[in-house]
């Protein structure tokens, strides 16, 4: 039997030989280390299950603390988080070699910063400062006081490894916060200097950019440089006028992990360009393959659907006062209603983007609607249109340009307030997201409406509802969900109480009549 050095071992781990390591550990099987090495190349490799064997017999032995911490790898590896921690937290606390509780601390900072722990995740770097995981946990430090939006302490530890063994990270890191920050050109110049290094995340970062600037010639120019076949590459196009690139890239994207969004954007052009049919026909296939219940950009894909069902079946939604307060403007126009709402939310409201208090809104909207032309309208992938005015003075900070939202292809003016520059960030929808109540009474009027229209227009009911409301009509079929818990045991007990408390009470529409259209129809999964 071959005795094999310290450095001969390394050596093999190395060369990534594991047939001779393994050959080694077979002529061995008393040589802990060599079954520990073996064990961490298996880990190398992912050969995770390999690993734990080789391991399992080190236990309890000298080797102890290194396989729990090996154990932990395993158990990061493969997203077991709360395995993962229990094993190097039992590292940091049995090891009297500082070197090994270091290891095990920066493990758990990783492990909790992947966990969006990042009070935690920073309390593990802060205690590897003046370690020989000082520059890595300072980088890690800035990318937390970034998370946590403290750009100015991100900045200064980011600014300090620039010169250190991480200085390209560091450097895209920096890119980051001085954009949050503000200062693009800065930005700028720490992405150019990595696309010098030949870094081509940053080609892609400065597409991105450069798209938010409004730079769309050279957001182009760096997309195509990588070969980039994501969103922003045909959203580019769009905004440089190329529409119909853009839908062919879009629809390129239908069947990618994109998809989502490919299908919103996709059918918010095909509805600016007046081609409702194939807008209609892409809002059904999108409808039909995602379940809207949780999903953050339902209101957008609802709008969008309920602006084209318009179109096959009916001229305003059942319940329009249940919709956002832009979304109900885009289906059906009142003036009065815009300016009540730029009155509250940009004369009469505290904060940001707001008129000076001697405005005349009334003359200013006015005035407004003259001004509005092709020439300044600004490229915009939503449902309305946007301009920008110059209006000296106008806001309360001195705000000197007034940004103006119209539905799509009208001078009819949904919102208009103060901005300092045309990157300005959109004011955030002053309404919240419509109740689950809401959406009860809102699908019911649906259904109702649709069953009338049904007699005299022919199309399919399957595919006049998305997959969240045809879930919600298996659940109000549930009457127990609707029974309050007082009088749960009675209705159960009385078949003729299931009704009292139904939310189809006064709704004109009675899903247990032979009548229903879905009575006959599969139940959705």
């Amino acid at each position: 039997m071959a005795y094999l050095s310290k450095e001969q071992v390394y050596k093999i781990k190395k060369s990534n030989d594991l047939k001779l390591m393994k050959n080694y550990c077979d002529e061995d099987k008393t040589n802990g280390f060599i079954h520990l090495e073996y064990a961490r190349m298996l880990i190398h490799n992912k050969m995770y299950i390999e690993a734990k064997e080789e391991l399992k017999p080190l236990l309890g032995t000298k080797y102890n603390v290194a396989v729990r911490y090996e154990f932990g790898k395993i158990a990061f590896a493969l997203k077991n988080y709360d395995l993962a921690r229990e094993h190097f937290k039992y590292v940091e606390e049995n090891t009297y070699y500082a070197p090994e509780r270091d290891k095990a601390r920066y493990a758990l900072a990783r492990l909790e910063f992947d966990c969006k722990n990042l009070d935690a995740s920073k309390k593990y770097f802060e205690e590897l400062l003046e370690t020989s995981f000082d520059e890595v946990s300072r980088l890690n430090l800035g990318r937390i006081n970034y998370e946590d939006k403290n750009f100015e302490e991100a900045k200064e530890l980011l600014k300090g490894l620039l010169d250190s063994n991480y200085s390209s990270p560091a450097k895209y890191e920096l890119a980051k916060t001085e954009y949050a920050l503000g200062n693009i050109d800065v930005a700028r110049y720490y992405f150019q200097s990595l696309v010098n290094e030949g870094n081509t995340k940053a080609l892609y970062k400065l597409g991105e950019l450069e798209f938010n600037e409004g730079n769309f010639k050279d957001a182009e120019e760096y997309f195509e440089k990588i070969n980039y076949t994501g969103l922003y590459l045909p959203k580019t196009k769009y905004m440089l006028g190329k529409k119909e690139e853009a839908i062919n890239g879009f629809k390129s994207l239908l069947n990618s992990k994109d998809s989502q969004y490919s299908a919103i954007f996709l059918s918010i052009i095909l509805i600016k360009e007046g081609r409702n049919e194939e807008a209609f026909d892409v809002i059904k296939k999108y409808m039909s393959s995602y379940d809207m219940v949780n999903d953050g950009i339902k209101l957008k894909i609802a709008l969008t659907l309920f602006k084209e069902l318009g179109v096959f079946f009916y001229k305003e939604y059942p319940r329009m006062t249940d919709l956002p307060y832009t979304d109900r403007q885009i289906i059906n126009y009142d003036e009065t209603r815009a300016l009540s709402h730029i009155n509250i939310n940009h004369v009469n409201r505290e904060g940001k983007n707001n008129f000076k208090n001697d405005i005349d809104l009334y003359s200013l909207l006015t005035e407004v609607k003259e001004k509005l032309i092709d020439d300044i309208k600004a490229p915009t992938l939503n449902l309305n249109d946007m301009y920008h005015l110059d209006y000296p003075n106008i806001g309360k900070q001195g705000e000197s340009l007034l940004r103006v939202i119209t539905t799509a292809g009208t001078k009819d003016i949904i919102t208009m307030f103060p901005v300092f520059s045309k990157r300005d960030n959109v004011v955030e929808n002053e309404e919240e997201s419509i109740d689950y109540d809401s959406r009860v009474d809102m699908l019911l009027n649906k259904i109702s409406t649709l069953y009338q229209l049904s007699k005299t227009n022919d199309f399919e009911f399957s595919d006049a509802f998305s997959d969240s409301e045809k879930q919600l009509i298996v659940e109000l079929f549930d009457i127990k969900k609707y029974v309050s818990d007082k009088k749960k045991e009675d209705a159960m007990n009385n078949p003729n109480m299931m009704g009292l408390d139904s939310p189809f009470m006064g709704s004109g529409f009675n899903p247990f009549m032979h009548s229903n259209p879905f009575i006959n129809q599969e139940r959705p999964n």
